[in-house]
């Protein structure tokens, strides 16, 4: 019988490796975040750890694979076979938690620099111009509307108190979330969105997000409203949000992410002074490795004793 393997698909340390060999001794570890091929069966991995397209599909979709469960490096899984995997039985799990407060800091990074007028200003400093004074906003009393009130939206909730706004989060429950003065479920936002002062998107991308932001959201919004997206580019859809922009339904966007990426330069996104565009930086986490091995190191110490994997699992009729 051959012996299993724990495919490396992530940065790893030898420290790391090291304690995957004392947590599953009967598995090898094989190293494909820096070999290219594998000195190892495909057939016989029964655990990624991270995700490379090339090789993960070819052990997903192989017959004889003896593939039972992926840790991905993402919060997003919208890039993987997910209907395959159920079909086959294989785990999968996620790096949700991980990204929370630097997301947080990037949604509030962008909120200040339009409210604030920092955008203006850093604009007009090669003109040597003195202007952009009349616009200034406060987040004083202002309402949030958290679209996607997981982790990182309660963590984004959690500043805007601090700040002294209004927070409304949204959820396919309707389920009481820490730090939102208010919830109401995902079906009914159409009907609320219009009270809102900004409007931060944090969804996952599911069948029933995929382009949730469109024309019929975006014509309810308030004409001064700002939208900010950290969370999926494809719930947008950019062409009805340029169109939103061109008619003044909202006032300002802030964009991290997008349906193509990186954003092609002829996106009319680059060309509107009222779009701010940062290049998908909101989730960078300097330590991001070592936590996210801390995701797997807990995983695979309860996977190894038969016992059900503790952190991130995805529900596969949710995609989250």
């Amino acid at each position: 019988m051959n012996k299993k393997g724990i495919l490396l698909l992530q940065t790893t340390t030898p420290e790391q490796i090291k304690m995957l060999q004392n947590i599953a001794p009967n598995y090898e570890i094989v190293d494909g975040f820096t070999k290219e091929a594998p000195d190892f069966p495909l057939d016989d991995i029964e655990i990624l750890y991270g995700w490379n397209g090339k090789i993960g599909n070819t052990i997903l979709h192989s017959p004889s694979s003896k593939l039972k469960w992926v840790q991905i490096h993402t919060a997003g899984v919208d890039f993987v076979d997910q209907s395959l995997m159920k079909e086959k039985h294989i785990l999968l799990t996620n790096s949700s938690g991980l990204h929370g407060k630097v997301i947080t800091e990037s949604v509030f990074g962008m909120l200040l620099s339009y409210t604030r007028g920092i955008v203006g200003a850093i604009k007009d400093q090669p003109l040597k111009k003195w202007g952009g004074r009349e616009n200034i906003m406060e987040l004083q009393d202002r309402t949030m509307m958290i679209v996607g009130a997981g982790r990182i939206g309660i963590e984004v909730a959690k500043l805007a108190k601090a700040f002294g706004m209004r927070t409304v989060g949204v959820n396919r429950t309707g389920k009481s979330v820490e730090h939102m003065d208010v919830i109401i479920k995902q079906s009914e936002f159409i009907d609320h969105v219009g009270e809102a002062d900004v409007v931060v998107n944090i969804l996952p991308l599911t069948k029933l997000t995929t382009y949730f932001f469109d024309q019929t959201i975006f014509s309810k919004m308030k004409k001064t409203a700002v939208f900010i997206n950290v969370g999926r580019g494809k719930s947008v859809n950019t062409i009805d949000l340029v169109d939103a922009l061109e008619k003044g339904q909202l006032a300002f966007a802030a964009l991290d992410v997008f349906e193509t990426e990186p954003l092609p330069a002829d996106n009319p996104l680059w060309e509107r002074e009222d779009v701010l565009i940062t290049p998908h930086i909101s989730g960078l986490l300097p330590k991001f490795n070592s936590r996210l091995f801390t995701i797997f190191e807990e995983n695979l110490r309860a996977y190894v004793e038969g016992k059900e994997l503790p952190r991130n699992l995805i529900d596969f009729e949710r995609s989250y």
